[in-house]
C-alpha cells in the first residue's frame, strides 16, 4: 500500500505543468482584460484560477510523495517542497480574492498575483536544478564539443564513453539528483558505485550492474534510463559494453584495444569529417524543396551532393543559349553550390563576372566554352576551389598566371588550351600540390557517343537562319534530316552549315566506326513573317512563371527545360487569352503555340485552342477552334508547337485561347488537384 502511495510521486511530472500554464494564462488574461473588458472575462478567470488552485494543490502533493522516494539533494528538496507550498497557498488565495471580492482586497489581488508569478518561477528553478543541476536556468557556459577527427588516437572514456554518459545518465545522476546513490559525472564517482555497489564490476557469469539495467525491459522498473526519457542506442550500448570489456580503462586509448568488425566501424562513425565539403556544409542553410523543384523541371539541373546533404551540384553544360538569368536564379542558394559545370556552353566573359558569387565551389567545369584569360580573373575569390577544368578554352599563359592565388586548388585540366607546355611546366614547379592534367584527346573521347549539338543564333527567323551542328571531338561524323524522320548513317552527312528557309525540325545523330550511333538529338526552328507590335492578356500569369507578362509570348525567343529561365508564362488552373496586335494588316493562315509538359510536376499540354480576328482591335471573328484532348498516362518531360491551320484571313489583331484541362487526370498521382499550362510563344504565318 505504501508503495503505491509513493508511485503517485511519479505523477508529478506529468502534473506540474499544468498550474504553470493556467496560472501564467490567468495572469495575461486579466492584464489584457484590464484594458479591453468584455463583460464575459470574470467567470473565465475565475475558472482558471480554480483549477489553478486545485493542479498545485495535487502536484505539490505529488511532488512531496516523489521526494520520499529519495536521490534528491535535500538543501535543494527543502527549498522546493515549502517554496511549492507557499505556491498552493497563494493560488488558493487568488481564486478565494477573485470569487469572493471584498472592498480591501481589491488593492491586495494584483501585488498577490504578481508574488505567486515569482514565486511559480522560483518552485520550478528549484525544482529544475534537482533534476538537471544547480544553476541550470542560468548557466550560460559553453559546453567545448569534443570532435574526433582520428579515432585511433581518441580518449576512450573521455572522448567516447563520457560523451554518451553526459547525454543519457548525468540528468538522473548529479551531485543535485543523486538516484540509487549514484553520481556519474566524474571517473572517482563512477568507481565508487551507488547504493547497490559498483556498476562497473561484475560476478562471474553476471553483467556489470551499468550494463544489466540498461539492457533490462522498458517496462521493468529498474530499466536505465527510465520509460520516457531518450535510450541509449544499440551503437552506445556496444561502446559500453567494449569499454567495461577492457576493464573499464579511463585513461586507454582507442587504437591501442583489442576490436572486433563491429565495433571498429561503429567507431569510424565517430570520426569527424573535417573536409572542405564537410565544413561547407556546417554553416550552409537547408535548401528548399521547392525552390529545387522549380529549378528541376527536367533535370536535374541541379541535384543533392547527397539525400540529406544541403550541398549542391549545378549542371548547365551544352546550354548554347546561357545567360545572365541562367546563374541569377541560382542566386539564393549560391553558397550551397560546390560543383558548377558550365562545359560546352556559351559561356563567356561577360557572363563570367557571376562566378564570384559562387564563393564556396571546389569544382569547376569550364571545358570547350568561350572564356579567355578575362574570365579566371574572377576566380580569385573561389577560396575552396579544387578542381579547375579550362581545356579546350582560349586560356593562354597569361591567363595560368591569375590562377596563382587558388591555394586550395588540386587538379587542373588544361588540354587544348592556349597554354604552352613551359608555362604549364612553370606552374607545377611553383605548385606542386597541383596535379596538372594535359593529356591527349583519346583519354577524354567517351566510349558512348553523346549526341551533336545543334547550334543557330535563334529558334526564330524572318526570311532564313544558318544552323550547325558540333561535336566535342574529332573524327566523329555527324548526320541530319529535315523531314521529321529518324537520322542514320545514311542520312545526310554534315559537311557545311545548314540554310532554312521554312519552319523546320532537324533531327541529328554522331556516329564513330566501331561505336554505337549517338542519340537522337532535335531542334525545332520556327519561321515567322507576322511580326507582332503588343499583346495583352486577360489575366496575369502564377508570380511564380510570369516570365515578362505578355511580351514573353511575342519576343521569338523559346523557353528552356529550365522554366525559370522567364521565357515561360504559367497558370495554375486555369487558361487565358492573348489579344495580340500586329504592326500592320497582315493575311493570316497559321498560329502556332509553344507549350510545355511534365506531368510529374503538374504540368499539361493545352487541351484546345480558340482563335479570333479583328481588324479594329474591337469587334472580333471567331475563324478557329480545335480540340486537343487531355494526355495519356505518361511521365515525359517535353515541349512542343501546336499548329492551328485557319482559313487565310487579314487582320490587324489576333487574339487566342489556350484551353487548360484546369485539374490533374484521375491516372496521376493527386488527381484532381490543380494543373498548371506553360507556354513560351505564339506565332503567326
Amino acid at each position: 500500500m505504501i508503495l503505491q502511495i509513493i508511485n503517485i510521486g511519479r505523477l508529478h511530472p506529468l502534473m506540474v505543468h499544468l498550474p504553470i500554464g493556467i496560472l501564467v494564462l490567468a495572469f495575461l488574461m486579466e492584464l489584457y482584460f484590464r484594458k479591453k473588458a468584455s463583460g464575459t472575462e470574470y467567470n473565465t478567470i475565475t475558472f482558471a484560477l480554480a483549477m489553478a488552485a486545485l493542479t498545485t494543490v495535487l502536484s505539490v502533493g505529488s511532488g512531496w510523495l516523489l521526494g520520499d522516494d529519495g536521490g534528491y539533494d535535500e538543501t535543494l528538496l527543502f527549498r522546493h517542497r515549502w517554496m511549492a507550498v507557499g505556491l498552493a497557498v497563494g493560488a488558493t488565495l487568488l481564486y478565494l480574492i477573485k470569487k469572493y471580492p471584498r472592498a480591501w482586497s481589491k488593492n491586495f489581488y494584483l501585488p498577490l498575483f504578481i508574488a505567486v508569478i515569482g514565486l511559480l518561477s522560483l518552485t520550478g528553478h528549484f525544482g529544475g536544478s534537482m533534476t538537471h543541476g544547480e544553476d541550470y536556468l542560468f548557466n550560460n557556459k559553453e559546453t567545448k564539443e569534443i570532435v574526433i577527427t582520428d579515432v585511433d588516437k581518441a580518449l576512450v572514456f573521455h572522448d567516447i564513453v563520457k560523451p554518451i554518459l553526459d547525454d543519457k545518465c548525468i540528468s538522473c545522476h548529479n551531485p543535485n539528483k543523486i538516484k540509487g546513490g549514484l553520481i556519474m559525472t566524474n571517473k572517482a564517482q563512477l568507481l565508487i558505485g551507488g547504493d547497490s555497489g559498483s556498476i562497473l564490476k561484475a560476478e562471474e557469469g553476471e553483467l556489470p550492474s551499468l550494463t544489466h539495467h540498461i539492457k533490462l525491459p522498458m517496462e521493468d522498473e529498474d530499466h536505465m534510463p527510465p520509460k520516457g526519457k531518450v535510450q541509449l542506442t544499440a551503437q552506445e550500448i556496444e561502446l559500453l559494453e567494449w569499454w567495461i570489456g577492457h576493464e573499464n580503462c579511463f585513461d586507454c586509448v582507442a587504437g591501442t584495444l583489442d576490436k572486433t568488425e563491429k565495433i571498429s566501424a561503429i567507431l569510424n562513425s565517430l570520426e569527424e569529417d573535417t573536409s572542405t565539403r564537410a565544413l561547407i556544409a556546417k554553416e550552409a542553410e537547408i535548401v528548399s524543396e521547392d525552390w529545387l523543384a522549380t529549378i528541376n523541371i527536367n533535370g536535374p539541373v541541379i541535384t543533392k551532393l547527397a539525400a540529406n546533404n544541403p550541398l549542391l551540384i549545378v549542371n548547365l553544360s551544352g546550354l548554347k543559349d546561357l545567360g545572365k538569368s541562367n546563374l541569377r536564379v541560382l542566386k539564393k542558394y549560391s553558397e550551397n553550390i560546390v560543383e558548377l559545370n558550365l562545359s560546352n556552353s556559351n559561356f563567356n566573359d561577360t557572363i563570367s563576372s557571376y562566378l564570384a558569387s559562387f564563393k564556396n565551389l571546389t569544382k569547376l567545369q569550364l571545358q570547350n566554352t568561350l572564356i579567355t584569360d578575362k574570365s579566371l580573373q574572377k576566380l580569385s575569390d573561389l577560396k575552396h576551389l579544387e578542381s579547375l577544368n579550362i581545356y579546350g578554352t582560349q586560356i593562354t599563359d597569361q591567363g595560368l598566371e591569375q590562377l596563382n592565388t587558388l591555394s586550395s586548388l588540386r587538379t587542373l585540366y588544361t588540354w587544348n588550351s592556349k597554354i604552352t607546355k613551359e608555362a604549364l611546366d612553370g606552374y607545377s614547379s611553383k605548385h606542386p600540390a597541383v596535379t596538372v592534367v594535359s593529356l591527349d584527346e583519346d583519354f577524354f573521347t567517351p566510349s558512348i557517343l553523346e549526341p551533336p549539338s545543334i547550334i543557330a543564333d535563334t529558334d526564330f527567323f524572318k526570311d532564313s537562319l544558318e544552323v550547325s551542328l558540333d561535336y566535342l571531338f574529332k573524327g566523329v561524323d555527324l548526320y541530319y534530316t529535315l523531314d521529321g524522320s529518324e537520322p542514320d548513317t545514311t542520312s545526310t552527312k554534315y559537311h557545311r552549315p545548314i540554310i532554312l528557309t521554312n519552319s523546320t525540325q532537324i533531327k541529328a545523330v554522331s556516329h564513330k566506326q566501331g561505336r554505337e550511333l549517338s542519340p537522337v538529338k532535335t531542334v525545332g526552328f520556327k519561321k515567322s513573317n507576322i511580326l507582332p507590335s503588343s499583346i495583352a492578356l486577360d489575366r496575369n500569369p502564377n508570380d511564380k512563371y510570369q516570365g515578362q507578362g505578355g511580351n514573353t509570348l511575342i519576343d521569338l525567343k523559346r523557353g528552356s527545360n529550365n522554366i525559370v529561365d522567364g521565357k515561360w508564362i504559367g497558370y495554375q488552373g486555369s487558361g487565358f487569352a492573348a489579344t495580340i496586335k500586329l504592326k500592320k494588316e497582315e493575311l493570316i493562315s497559321s498560329v502556332s503555340i509553344g507549350a510545355f509538359s511534365s506531368p510529374e510536376k503538374w504540368i499539361f499540354y493545352p487541351i484546345g485552342f480558340k482563335v479570333w480576328v479583328s481588324k479594329d482591335g474591337n469587334n472580333f471573328k471567331m475563324v478557329h477552334t480545335e480540340k486537343i484532348g487531355t494526355e495519356q498516362p505518361n511521365s515525359d518531360t517535353k515541349f512542343q508547337f501546336f499548329e492551328l491551320n485557319i482559313q487565310p484571313t487579314k487582320a490587324n489583331y489576333v487574339k487566342v485561347e489556350v484551353i487548360s484541362q484546369h485539374k490533374n487526370p484521375l491516372w496521376h498521382s493527386h488527381p484532381g488537384r490543380d494543373c498548371w499550362l506553360l507556354v513560351d510563344e505564339i506565332v503567326f504565318n
